[in-house]
C-alpha cells in the first residue's frame, strides 16, 4: 500500500507544486488540445509568482507527499463568498492516479471546507473529461450546469458538492 501524507503546503515547496501541476495539466493540454494561449490560466502554463500569490492571499493550498516529500497530489480550496469554496488546480501526477491520493485530497478539502465554515464545494473541468467527472461523481460531485460561452476554448461543467 502506498504511503502518503497530506499537508499544508509551505512556500519553500511551491516549486514541487508547481511542477506536479506543469506534469499532471500538461497531459491534459495534449489531450484536449488547448495551448498557453488558448488557456493561459490552466494548471499546465500557471507560473510560480502565480503559486506565490496565491499563498499569499490565503488561498489555501494542500499536498499529497510520498517517497520523503515528494509532492505526487496538489490541490487549492479559496474562498468564494461565504459558504462557498473553490476546489482548484487538483492535479495528481499520473504515475500515482488510480492509489487513493486523488480520493484523499478530495476528502480532505471538504473536511477543510467544513472546518472553514464551507457548506459547498464548486469546481469547473472539462466537459469532455468523462474519466475525470466520473472521479468527481464518484466523490459526490454533480454537475449543475454546463456551457460553451468563450470563458475556455472547450465545453465546460460546474459541478457542487454540498457539504
Amino acid at each position: 500500500m502506498l504511503e502518503y501524507e497530506i499537508h499544508s503546503v509551505e512556500e519553500h515547496q511551491l516549486p514541487m507544486c508547481l511542477q506536479t501541476l506543469h506534469t499532471a495539466f500538461g497531459e491534459s493540454a495534449v489531450k484536449f488540445g488547448y495551448t498557453k494561449e488558448s488557456y493561459p490560466s490552466s494548471g499546465a502554463y500557471v507560473t510560480i509568482d502565480e503559486l506565490y500569490e496565491a499563498k499569499r492571499r490565503g488561498v489555501h493550498m494542500y499536498a499529497a507527499c510520498v517517497d520523503g516529500g515528494k509532492v505526487a497530489g496538489y490541490v487549492q480550496l479559496e474562498k468564494i463568498t461565504d459558504g462557498v469554496y473553490a476546489f482548484r488546480r487538483f492535479a495528481v501526477l499520473p504515475e500515482y492516479q488510480k492509489l487513493g491520493i486523488g480520493r484523499a485530497l478530495v476528502s480532505h478539502c471538504r473536511e477543510r471546507a467544513k472546518l472553514y465554515g464551507g457548506k459547498k464545494l464548486t469546481l469547473i473541468m472539462i466537459s469532455e473529461n468523462t474519466r475525470l467527472r466520473e472521479f468527481y461523481e464518484s466523490n459526490g460531485f454533480c454537475v449543475v450546469s454546463t456551457a460553451n460561452d468563450g470563458a475556455y476554448p472547450f465545453e465546460y461543467s460546474v459541478m457542487e458538492l454540498e457539504l
